[in-house]
């Protein structure tokens, strides 16, 4: 939370506040461009709320894959959005009384942003406080998240950990198999330690975007030999049917072994389309192994297929 932005519950939001309200913003400033920002931002703005989105940074979704972030910025922005980019909030304060109550959004820069709500979304710090974990030793980290190893333990025999207080990826699906894995664990099964590298991952906006595996920009950071395959979906038989104007797959490859190394899939429902991208990085198919593999057509999955077929290595 900043300080001079203080959550009322009223007109000044957290994420979890907002559920609370029973009337629609008239208009509602989100401060935060991360996941949960453009999450709350998309869904608001398509319910019929004007929606003034306020990022820091360059752009939109700054963690995320670049051409996903910009197309879903260009689709904010093409749908009557106001995004403000590089424009960081100060504060937010409750102005005015009766009719005329509202709220104005400080920005670093001297503009003031007003509208009828402002949600908070710059972020989160995990509730492990107060709760008993200092008195029996669990060792934490700064950020105040519960140290783990890879089966889920703390630093306490027969103490586990799971979900977003252990600081891995905050995903419903990480926190799922964390759980799962230390329930084994604890019962004494046999397990496979969790591998952030095969987590899929999904942002609900419309259109969604999935991923899993190596970003592009991690690939280029470690400087590995890669290929890039990306084919738009607005020209596909299956999109045309479905009326989309919007969407892509993009493939990472190993150059030399063709092995997929990642993907990313902007689309409606590209949480369910990315589960064979999560197949072939687990199961470290290459490019060859995906086009291989029927798909119906018209389809969107015929998609992947094409873009691993484009990833294809000639042999000398």
């Amino acid at each position: 939370m900043l300080p001079e932005a203080t959550p009322d519950g009223v007109r000044v939001l957290s994420w979890t506040q907002l559920y609370n309200l029973e009337t629609l913003p008239e208009h509602l400033i989100v401060v935060g461009s991360g996941v949960t920002g453009a999450e709350f931002a998309g869904a608001y703005h398509a319910l019929g709320a004007q929606v003034t989105l306020v990022s820091s940074r360059d752009r939109v979704l700054p963690g995320e894959d670049a051409d996903a972030a910009n197309l879903i910025e260009e689709v904010f922005r093409s749908r009557g959005m106001t995004v403000m980019s590089r424009s960081r909030a100060l504060g937010a304060k409750v102005v005015g009384e009766g009719s005329d109550e509202h709220v104005e959004v400080t920005l670093q820069d001297g503009r003031i942003v007003s509208g009828s709500h402002v949600l908070m979304a710059v972020g989160s710090i995990p509730n492990t406080t107060d709760i008993g974990l200092e008195d029996i030793g669990v060792a934490k980290t700064d950020s105040g998240h519960v140290v783990t190893d890879k089966v889920s333990r703390t630093s306490v025999r027969g103490v586990y950990a799971a979900g977003d207080c252990a600081g891995v990826f905050p995903l419903a699906s990480v926190a799922g198999m964390q759980g799962l894995i230390a329930m084994s664990h604890a019962l004494g099964d046999t397990v496979n330690p969790i591998k952030l590298r095969t987590v899929a991952a999904n942002i609900f906006t419309t259109p969604e975007i999935a991923t899993v595996g190596y970003a592009q920009k991690e690939l280029a950071d470690l400087d590995m030999k890669y290929t890039v395959t990306m084919i738009h979906l607005r020209g596909k038989a299956r999109a045309k049917m479905m009326g989309m104007r919007e969407g892509f797959v993009k493939l990472f490859s190993r150059t030399e072994s063709g092995t997929v190394v990642g993907g990313v899939i902007v689309a409606p429902r590209a949480s369910e389309l990315i589960y064979p991208i999560t197949l072939a990085v687990q199961h470290r198919l290459t490019v060859d192994d995906v086009a291989a593999a029927f798909t119906v057509y018209p389809s969107l999955t015929g998609s992947i297929a094409e873009a691993a077929l484009m990833g294809h290595t000639r042999a000398v």
